[in-house]
């Protein structure tokens, strides 16, 4: 029942969009914005009799409206939604406009945060959008979300360099890096492109002992350095404990490799 009454909803938020928009982008941004609210609002309620029912409807209501407004409306990758921001959506978007990401914390997890992401990418003239909540209670999931996105060109192609955050516990979080690319109008989330001595990935990760930054005036990062072609990442020591040294790879002309 509870599958039938929120598929009639999203029917209804589907035609309300397409009434409502009206190619505005301020009134794409004010509808997100409404839901946005509500999200927030459940989400620090949610405690309360039927909070989470609403809590877990608005956050399907919004994730929905967000990939249809950034399918539909190709300008809203350059959009900068600010008054999303404030209340807490994280956008991240490339250098040359082309690949951007969405993340919002649902507040739906018990422990550390749950996160939903729409990615958004260009394709000719119109913009693609994918949401990235398909994975949410399997085997091995990690919730995370994007801060900054980096481009890096190679061989007449581009790559997308997207850096993210994840939070276990108040004692636990992880940081790394995932690559993207387009290839004939698809996003690509697993180009091999990081050699390791146990293979090649398309990502880094890392987790840490959140206790060991606690006194950091500084809060430490992955980052890519486009001069010299380097992604830096805070070396973890054997007790999880984040360290002030930095792992160095660097692109040799097919992959980034670990500098000795």
């Amino acid at each position: 029942m509870k599958t039938i009454k929120l598929i009639v909803v999203l029917c209804c938020c589907l035609v309300s969009v397409r009434v409502f928009a009206q190619d505005s982008p301020q009134a794409i941004e004010g509808d997100l914005l409404r839901i946005l609210k509500r999200v927030n609002y459940y989400g620090a309620h949610k405690k309360e009799w039927k909070a989470m029912d609403s809590l877990l409807k608005q956050n399907k209501i919004f994730a929905f409206k967000l990939k249809y407004y950034t399918s539909k409306y190709p300008a809203t990758i350059n959009q900068p939604f600010t008054s999303l921001i404030k209340e807490r959506l994280v956008i991240a978007t490339s250098a040359d406009g082309i690949f951007r990401t969405y993340s919002w914390n649902t507040q739906l997890g018990v422990k550390g945060f749950d996160i939903y992401n729409v990615l958004q990418y260009k394709n000719g003239g119109q913009t693609v959008s994918l949401l990235k909540m398909d994975t949410i209670g399997k085997k091995g999931y990690v919730s995370l979300w994007y801060p900054k996105t980096y481009t890096f060109t190679t061989a007449g192609k581009t790559y997308y360099l997207a850096t993210y955050n994840s939070v276990y516990s108040a004692a636990k979080a992880g940081q790394g890096l995932k690559i993207f690319t387009i290839e004939k109008g698809k996003l690509i989330s697993n180009p091999p492109l990081i050699k390791t001595p146990t293979g090649v990935y398309s990502q880094l990760h890392y987790e840490f002992d959140v206790s060991s930054i606690a006194d950091w005036k500084a809060y430490p990062a992955i980052y890519f350095d486009k001069a010299t072609q380097t992604i830096h990442t805070p070396l973890v020591d054997y007790n999880h404990k984040m360290t002030h040294k930095l792992i160095t790879y660097k692109f040799t002309g097919r992959f980034f490799e670990k500098v000795k």
